[in-house]
Order: structure tokens, then sequence, then C-alpha cells
């Protein structure tokens, strides 16, 4: 223990000390290796370690390491297992490169580091996983941001699984490692501190290391980045410091940590974009089907009722029942259901009757586009056809629209397009933001434009200038998606003389988890709420 290398606090450790490889076909002694990758290969093929001794502890080894390699160290349940893949690769139908592409382009992998977080979180992640390095510099990672949004998710893995250098490292049979904790030729200097920043730790695993960039500031301002200790390290004296690493037989003594900090210790988020209140990146499709059940239409209904009525809560006398009945019955499109909701009169009473023009405009473009006005032009436009034409005829000019028909067509349900597509200004985005609200608000509780000023001035919405926090209606601080690690002070007035409070204002300072109980003290007592306000 006393002589344990400094990085292994860093997560510079493995299962195995050896990279692990597997291969069906082995390739004979006597033939010749005409590059690096084939004398990987002859040399590694069938051997893992000093304990897998047959081919069906090497397939084992192989597939445990290619899970906690790719899937960076996140244990998938049996349900979640590619057993079609593993099954390929027992068989020897594909060798280990194949099964690493199975693995990066799965569902699994997919929905925890590339829908849930940001793009250049999930390009780091992506050189981690597959080539077992950081990125050199933002051009490398520029260059793969590019090709995810011109090509795809599915390319972009290939871009790596299908590289020389892949080739080169790993060749067909050997899984990926982590490799910049030695010092490799052709590899810079500064791709050890990268590569720390990124493992951070052996037993943690990347959903939980946060979601964004460990590596963003440092490759944009071309700055060195600083190794500091990880956060699950136990460090006293010049460790704590900064200093270096103890030795083995030093005390240590426990670093406090913060549930905020993005580490080990904070819950595994669905997205990034809970956060500002839209539940998720990549909406929810729902999009009517031959064969659907009688729950699933219902489900489908639903959908319809959230997305076009501005997530409300509807009685059944606000109900469109008869064109309910002819969905089900399969004489409505999706597309001709949603017509019928926005045309009804309880959307109209809402949303046209209820609200400035300017607002009803704004929110049929979010109702049935998914989507903010993108200029003055256009809602000039619809505020036109809206005062010539009428209320029918502005309804049907977006249910109509070949805009519509391209993103939804006859059997989809509209949804929020909040993904970067092209013709879009960037702004739109934090638009779409201001429009949204919160995950569980109602359309309905405002009813002055949200967008009146950013679109006539063509700037960013005054309450969405930044999407690095949300200010709500009332110019709160809020938007932490985890309210039980905020802390909340309530103003309360006209607390009783024989209250707990002396004062006849008083202001309570109380967690997230005791809000609940703090309001039902203050209401038994007598007081009145002024305001609640989130202060960290």
């Amino acid at each position: 223990m006393s002589n344990r290398p400094t990085s292994l606090a860093f997560g510079a450790t493995s299962l195995v000390d050896a990279p692990v490889s597997f291969s069906r076909e082995r390739v004979p002694s006597s033939a010749a290796a005409t590059s690096n990758s084939d004398f990987r290969n002859q040399s590694n093929t069938g051997s893992l370690d000093a304990f897998a001794d047959d081919a069906e502890a090497s397939l084992n080894l192989a597939i445990s390491a290619a899970y906690r390699q790719v899937f960076g160290n996140v244990q998938p349940m049996e349900s979640e297992r590619l057993l079609s893949a593993e099954s390929r690769l027992r068989n020897g139908d594909i060798n280990v490169r194949e099964f690493v592409r199975a693995l990066a382009t799965s569902e699994f992998y997919r929905s925890r580091y590339f829908e849930s977080v940001a793009p250049h979180r999930a390009i780091e992640l992506n050189f981690k996983h597959l080539l077992g390095r950081p990125p050199v510099d933002e051009a490398e990672v520029s260059h793969h941001i590019a090709l995810l949004a011109t090509e795809g998710f599915d390319a972009e893995v290939a871009s790596y699984v299908d590289s020389d250098e892949y080739r080169d490292t790993f060749g067909d049979d050997t899984v990926p490692y982590v490799r910049s904790f030695n010092s490799n030729a052709g590899q810079p200097q500064n791709s050890f501190n990268k590569i720390a920043a990124l493992e951070q730790n052996f037993a943690g695993s990347d959903t939980a290391k946060g979601l964004r960039s460990k590596l963003l500031g440092s490759l944009a301002n071309g700055q060195r980045i600083n190794i500091s200790m990880p956060s699950h390290a136990y460090r006293t004296g010049a460790a704590a410091a900064g200093g270096a690493a103890p030795s083995g037989n030093a005390r240590f003594t426990p670093v406090k940590r913060a549930s905020s900090d993005g580490g080990d210790s904070a819950p595994f988020r669905g997205d990034l974009y809970t956060g500002f209140g839209v539940g998720q990146r990549q909406q929810e499709v729902f999009e009517r089907c031959a064969g659907d059940t009688p729950d699933q239409i219902a489900g489908l209904i639903r959908a319809s009722y959230r997305q076009v009525m501005g997530n409300p809560h509807l009685m059944e006398s606000e109900r469109v029942l008869t064109a309910e009945s002819k969905f089900a019955e399969g004489f409505l499109s999706t597309r001709e259901f949603v017509r019928a909701i926005a045309q009804s009169a309880e959307y109209r009473r809402r949303f046209f009757e209820a609200n400035a023009p300017y607002r009803f405009i704004e929110l049929t473009f979010k109702h049935l586009l998914g989507r903010a006005p993108s200029s003055q032009a256009e809602v000039g436009e619809h505020l036109d056809r809206l005062a010539v034409h009428g209320y029918e005829a502005e309804i049907n000019s977006l249910i109509d629209c070949s805009e519509y028909q391209q993103q939804f067509g006859e059997n989809t349900v509209p949804f929020a397009r909040l993904a970067t597509e092209a013709g879009r200004a960037q702004v739109n985005f934090n638009r779409a933001l201001s429009l949204a609200q919160g995950y569980a608000a109602s359309d309905t509780v405002q009813d002055a434009s949200s967008l009146v000023q950013s679109l006539a001035t063509n700037a960013a919405p005054a309450n969405w200038n930044t999407t690095t926090k949300r200010i709500n209606r009332v110019a709160v601080a809020s938007g932490g998606s985890d309210a039980t690690t905020k802390r909340f002070r309530i103003v309360v007035q006209a607390q009783p003389a024989g209250g707990r409070q002396r004062t006849p204002n008083a202001s309570y300072l109380v967690s997230g988890n005791d809000i609940s109980s703090q309001l039902g003290y203050i209401h038994r007592r007598g007081g009145r709420i002024v305001s609640i306000t989130e202060v960290s």
C-alpha cells in the first residue's frame, strides 16, 4: 500500500491488469504481424488474465469488461442487457468490435449519454467509452458535434468504432479501455489531466458525475485543466489543501459532500432539460397506429388534450365528447381530432376570449406547431388573418400548413419541438422555454404575452435571456429539478400574538423537505403567507 501509484486516487485502475480480448478465430502463431493491431491481437487473443483459462471464462470476462467500459460503469439490469448481441458474440457471428458498436448504439446508451446530457458532455463521454481517451482540443469536439447534428447518433458512434485509431489501438478483438493514464505516443501530456477529470473514481458511474461537460472550459479557452482530488476521496493534511495524495497508511477523514456537486450522492435525473421545466429534450411522441387497443386510444386522447389545451384539468362538460367518440371509432384522424379540440368552445373561451391577441397567437403556435413564433412578421401575418377571416380560419391555417404535415402528419399528436432544427434560429430555443413555464404549469394562468418584446426587438426573452437558471413569472430564482435540496424563505404577515414569532411580520428559512409541514404550521396559527422565495 505504501508504494501504490498516486494516480489510483484518480480512478486509474481496472478489474484486470491487461487489456481484455476475445476471439473465436485465433490467429496462428506462425502468421506474420503486419500492424500493431495484428501483433496485439496475436498476443492477447483468448488470454485475458491469469484466472481466465478457458474460452467460456474469456467470453464472460470480455462481455463484462465491454459493459463496464461502454456503459460508463453503469450495471444494466437483466432486461436491459443486449442478450441477442451477446449470443451472436458467443456464436462467433460478430467480433468484440461489433459487440461494442451494438452497446454504444443501444437504447440504454442513447438514453443515458445522448438524450440526458449536454452535447459537449455526450462527445467527451463517447471519446472516453469508445477510444479510451479524452478529446484533444475543441476542434475535435466541434467536428463530432457537427457530425452528430448532420448525420445522427449512429453515424457519430460509427465514427469512433470504424476509425483507424480504434483499429490500430484495439483491433477487432480487444475491449476498449482507458489508456490516457499512461504516456502514449502521440498524446499530449495534458491528456492525463483530462482523463482524470472524466474518470474521477473507479467505483462511480458516468451517470452520477453530472450532466454538464467536464472539459468545456479547458478545451474552449485552451487552458490547462488542473487536477484536483476526486470528491469521493478521503484526505487530510496536505492532500486536503491540494497537495499529493497521502500514503496508504495515512489517517483519513471523510470530505463533506454537497448534494448539488453532480457527484455520486446526487440522484440521476432523466434529463438535463428537467431543470428548464420541459421534462426532457426528446419529447415523447404519441402516434395512432393500426390495431391500437382502447387503452392506447385513451392515452392518445389524454395526450391530445394535454398538448392542445395547455396542460389543463378538464371537467366532463368541457371535453369534446363527440369528437372523442369519432376518433376512437376511426372516423377522425389525429389531426382532425386536434382540429376539433382547437376549434372547441372551451379552447376559444380559455385562449381567445380571455387573452390578448398576441398571447393567443403565441399559444396557438405552441399548442399546434410545438414551437414559438420565429419573428414579428410571422405573428403579424396571423394577427391579420385573425382580424380579417376570423378564429376558425386562424386555427385551420396552422393545422393545414405544410409545416404541420411534415412534422406530425395525420396520426401524430403535436409535441414540443425543442431539438435544433435546420433553418430555426437558436433564440427560438429560449422562446420555447419562455412559453413552457414549467412541466406542471397551465397555459391558462397567464393572459399577457411572453414574447412581444423578444419578437419586436429580435432578442432573447427577458425572462429567458440565459439558460443557466429559470426565472419564473414573479421573478423569483427558481427552476431546480430537485426542490428537496433547495432552501426557501417564507414571509408571513399577521402572525397571532400567541404564536412562536412575537413580531407581526415573520420570516422562516426552511428546506424543501420541510416546506409542506412549515406551511401547515403557519396556516394552523392563522398566519398569512406574503411570499415564498428560493434562496439556494
